[in-house]
């Protein structure tokens, strides 16, 4: 057959950069060139005569081992055989139609995106056609790929913008907690007595604790997005790390008469960011606090299982329906609730938590019966 194609053609047809393949009428190959038996994985020698389904090795080529390439009932939805028996048929050419086509290799399936071409030639007195085949199918991944993160992105900037809404709204309810008590202090102060006013500046003080807490957690949140926070390993006495944290909120805790138990090893040494599982355990024990009641009890243990440790910290508080507990780390869920003592937040603290024990490969799990407490527990690598 090649005897056919001056040396000229067939030069230009050898070295085309694309797969150049002619079938005769039943589809049967009589030439392919270096790009199509690049694509094919197998040279003239093996592909010659064959089926084109059965050379590409069609997924419908074959049952049992024997060849009805053409005779399946998927066949007529095949793109290349719909492509060269419509140019047989109708004499006109087609121009790079899409197509998908599922071949099999070494008993894997792979889904291949076809640019198919035909041209119908005359040759000796014989009708042949000629396809043309692009393989697209990496190109078509990377466009879908993009796609996909795209649609990703998208979403991800919704689900921010939602949720600065969110903190936006508690904040405001905040500073107007503050500016409403401070207000009425300063404009009718002689009309309450001094306990009153006590209170009142209690709860000034409470407000703005939570209000800067949270404004905390959403700067360390909004770096941590952007990509602007530092993630410092270091070699850590976790030990030490917990008594720390404890002994800066044993006064938040004493002032509601809560006694927090703490169950350690003497050392513990793990590589990992300091400053985030400090703010972890920071944001942990605030909340075990804020809703624990008064003369309420928490405990901290710490052990080592399975090659991970495991750090809990346990209260005896109000705890959390079983449906909310879900919502905890979303940050397209609004859920916070008051503590014992009226204690604002705005849930930022937990799905910040969440996400630098997710950059040290750790879990974080909760526990919780309405009336008899919670245990919020984060695992780490060892």
């Amino acid at each position: 057959m090649e005897a056919i194609l001056n040396e000229e053609l067939n030069q230009v047809f050898e070295n085309a950069a694309v797969a150049l393949i002619l079938v005769d009428k039943e589809g049967r190959i009589k030439l392919i060139n270096k790009a199509g038996e690049e694509l094919f994985g197998q040279g003239i020698v093996d592909v010659k005569g064959k089926l084109a389904g059965e050379a590409f090795k069609c997924i419908h080529a074959f049952v049992n081992g024997y060849v009805v390439c053409g005779e399946n009932k998927k066949c007529p939805l095949c793109p290349l055989r719909n492509s060269f028996e419509d140019t047989f048929n109708t004499g006109e050419n087609h121009y790079k139609v899409q197509g998908n086509y599922e071949i099999n290799v070494k008993d894997t399936v792979f889904q291949l995106h076809l640019l198919i071409s035909t041209s119908l030639i005359n040759i000796s007195s014989h009708q042949y056609v000629l396809l043309t085949i692009e393989d697209i199918t990496k190109e078509r991944d990377l466009q879908n790929k993009l796609k996909e993160r795209e649609k990703e992105l998208e979403e991800l900037i919704a689900t921010r913008n939602k949720f600065f809404t969110i903190i936006a709204y508690d904040l405001i309810n905040s500073f107007s907690t503050i500016e409403g008590f401070a207000k009425l202090l300063l404009e009718e102060s002689s009309s309450f007595t001094t306990e009153e006013r006590e209170s009142f500046l209690q709860l000034i003080v409470n407000s703005s604790q939570n209000t800067n807490r949270s404004l905390d957690n959403l700067i360390l949140w909004s770096r941590l997005q952007v990509g602007n926070m530092d993630y410092a390993l270091e070699n850590v006495n976790i030990v030490d790390l917990i008594n720390d944290t404890v002994s800066q909120l044993r006064a938040m805790a004493e002032k509601k008469n809560i006694n927090i138990e703490v169950s350690l090893p003497e050392q513990l040494c793990l590589t990992l960011d300091k400053f985030m599982i400090s703010t972890v355990l920071r944001n942990l024990i605030t909340n075990a606090i804020k809703y624990t009641h008064k003369s309420g009890s928490i405990s901290i243990n710490l052990e080592e299982k399975e090659g991970r440790i495991q750090v809990s910290v346990k209260d005896n508080g109000i705890g959390i329906y079983k449906e909310n507990i879900e919502k905890l780390f979303k940050i397209t869920e609004k859920f916070s609730m008051q503590g014992t003592e009226q204690e604002e937040g705005t849930g930022l603290g937990l799905i910040l938590s969440k996400e630098f024990i997710d950059l040290h490969n750790g879990e974080i799990m909760v526990e919780s019966q309405i009336g008899k407490g919670s245990t919020f527990t984060f695992t780490l690598p060892v």
